[in-house]
């Protein structure tokens, strides 16, 4: 009678077994992991790179339309537009005197300015309009409601050269309404009583403020300064910007024109 003898194959044991899986867990969960980082920060990237490209492009234009106004005591070249709510004020678009000549009027027609308006029923929009058709004399300076209307109707006009800069401006809600980050600063130095009163003869014309110190006794180079900003997020949907308070980016820019006066 034959003895037959079982032989055992060498194996893993049941602890071997729960510490080989617990390691091949943790190797997982650290791959994923890192996987997960590595998509975020290529989201990241390419969000941070859209809000650089469009913020180029926002500055670039402004600036240059500025630099490229034409500017007349009566009208300083351009004008930033307020649109109030209450007691806070938005001064979110710009009319800027680009005429494609030297003008012979003292003041600007409409189809010889260029905007650049948030529009009001999508403050993400950025806007730069024109209209060649409208040959009426603009509002006056100290009529910022008939400035407010002007902007709307060429948003309205199917006759506008209308051109969206960008939609991820970042909006911000007051109440029930939505207005764009977007602020514009200006200043005139001299400024108009200053002029007034040097030629009154109350100060001497010498003594006026002269930005870049270039003036005579009869005349007198201007500085017409604008300063804007505005934030940017990676999104065009408004109802989520309030939730981009880390994301938003802030931009600066600013451009001056010089003109003379004279006594």
């Amino acid at each position: 009678m034959k003895n037959h003898q079982t032989t055992r194959k060498p194996g893993l044991t049941l602890a071997e077994l729960l510490v080989a899986s617990a390691v091949m867990g943790i190797l997982c969960v650290g791959f994923g992991t890192l996987a997960v980082s590595v998509q975020m920060a290529n989201t990241f990237a390419q969000e941070r790179n859209q809000v650089g490209q469009h913020a180029r492009v926002i500055l670039l234009r402004i600036e240059n339309a500025i630099q490229k106004a034409h500017a007349t005591e009566a009208f300083p070249g351009f004008l930033p537009i307020t649109y109030d709510d209450g007691s806070y004020d938005f001064p979110q678009a710009i009319a800027i005197w680009n005429p494609s000549g030297i003008p012979t009027n003292d003041y600007p027609l409409v189809n010889q300015l260029t905007f650049f308006a948030c529009d009001p029923a999508a403050p993400n929009r950025l806007l730069e309009i024109t209209n060649p058709s409208l040959t009426t004399v603009a509002p006056a300076l100290n009529a910022p409601s008939d400035w407010r209307n002007l902007v709307q109707r060429l948003i309205d006009d199917t006759n506008s050269d209308m051109v969206e800069i960008t939609d991820l401006l970042r909006a911000g809600k007051l109440g029930s309404n939505f207005y764009s980050t977007l602020r514009f600063k200006s200043r005139i130095t001299p400024t108009a009583t200053e002029l007034a009163e040097a030629r009154a003869g109350t100060v001497s014309w010498e003594s006026l403020n002269w930005p870049t110190s270039i003036y005579s006794s009869q005349s007198g180079l201007r500085q017409a300064w604008c300063a804007f900003e505005f934030q940017l997020v990676p999104s065009s949907d408004i109802a989520t910007h309030a939730t981009f308070k880390d994301e938003s980016s802030p931009f600066f820019g600013s451009s001056a024109l010089y003109y003379q006066v004279t006594r």
